[in-house]
């Protein structure tokens, strides 16, 4: 599919979402008014946007993306969404040198948005080699950060089973996800293979002489990731941030447990998880079967659907995340409860 932009959509777009944000107006006429506005609109607004690029401003950043991208109702409705993976780079950049460069690697960097976040939180930090498996999105993470030369975007389809042919499953969000393959009929040449994150980011962290954070969101393939990582978790021990999804990693025939166990293996001790939300959950250090069981149940019964997970072989980039995490839910909601007095 090829995206152009159009002005008909660009309106449509912004005009929902700024319903969106008066849906979660302190005010109950104004939040009414806007859910029932949204709810007109919003049908809309997706046939308007249907195969188009609008911008919107994103993380101090005016990102181009699919009408059909999820990031600002999202935002509307959850502020934390992403804050913590802000947080983690901060935790991280506290304890190395500040020499150089806080050096990241983005595996599902779909449009951008991890730059925009790192970036926004602590300006020109990082460089950052950003790696979308989809070709379209990956162009559009390369023209969103076109004018900042520390970003790199690699178009590849990431995986432990390197040379497996692959392709991509769309949900319909811009947000596409690997599919594996069982066998590959007609031409081989119309389908992806699979290569190892050892393999794309070596000579980025060779070229920088380290290798700082790590993020993974890949739709439930994030442990795959990781073991398709195994030479750079051994030599350059990067902090982690991935999503932790157990409905999916069951889907996929995935324990919900092994991935803890591999990383744990590698030095990885210390973990952080925030919901879905972006709120602060709880912190572990070496967390056993029973915890993370209970962890897969509290997301299985739809409080929310995912965590997001920080892991980390250091102490202290660990008691520095959640300082800063507990320092941000107090922030956030004495501002929350002050909208509404």
């Amino acid at each position: 599919m090829t995206r152009t932009p159009s002005a008909c959509a660009q309106y449509a777009f912004s005009f929902v979402n700024s319903l969106h944000y008066l849906a979660g107006d302190a005010r109950l006429p104004v939040r009414l008014l806007g859910r029932v506005a949204r709810k007109i609109a919003i049908p809309v607004a997706r046939r308007l946007g249907n195969h188009h690029l609008v911008t919107a401003r994103v993380y101090g950043h005016d990102l181009l993306m699919p009408a059909e991208h999820p990031i600002v109702p999202i935002l509307a409705g959850s502020p934390q969404y992403n804050r913590p993976l802000a947080l983690a780079a901060q935790a991280v950049r506290e304890w190395k040198s500040k020499d150089r460069p806080l050096v990241v690697v983005d595996v599902g960097a779909n449009i951008g948005e991890t730059v925009a976040i790192i970036e926004n939180a602590c300006p020109e930090i990082g460089v950052y080699l950003c790696i979308e498996a989809d070709r379209e999105i990956a162009e559009l993470c390369r023209r969103n950060h076109l004018n900042n030369d520390r970003v790199r975007v690699e178009r590849c389809l990431i995986g432990e089973n390197e040379g497996a042919a692959v392709c991509l499953n769309d949900d319909g969000r811009a947000n596409p996800s690997v599919k594996l393959l069982a066998g590959v009929h007609g031409n081989p040449d119309d389908y992806d293979k699979l290569v190892r994150l050892d393999t794309v980011a070596d000579s980025f962290a060779k070229l920088h002489e380290a290798l700082d954070l790590l993020k993974v969101d890949v739709e439930g393939y994030d442990f795959s990731i990781m073991r398709s990582a195994q030479q750079l978790l051994s030599q350059y021990h990067p902090a982690l941030f991935f999503e932790w999804y157990p409905e999916l990693l069951i889907r996929q025939g995935e324990d919900v447990l092994s991935g803890f166990e591999y990383l744990m293996l590698h030095g990885y001790h210390y973990y952080v998880f925030f919901t879905s939300q972006g709120d602060y959950y709880c912190s572990a250090f070496n967390p056993g079967s029973l915890f993370i069981n209970s962890l897969a149940a509290v997301a299985q019964n739809r409080p929310f659907d995912y965590f997001d997970v920080f892991a980390s072989t250091d102490k202290c980039e660990y008691e520095e995340l959640i300082r800063l995490s507990v320092l941000q839910e107090t922030n956030f909601h004495h501002s929350k409860r002050a909208r509404f007095l």
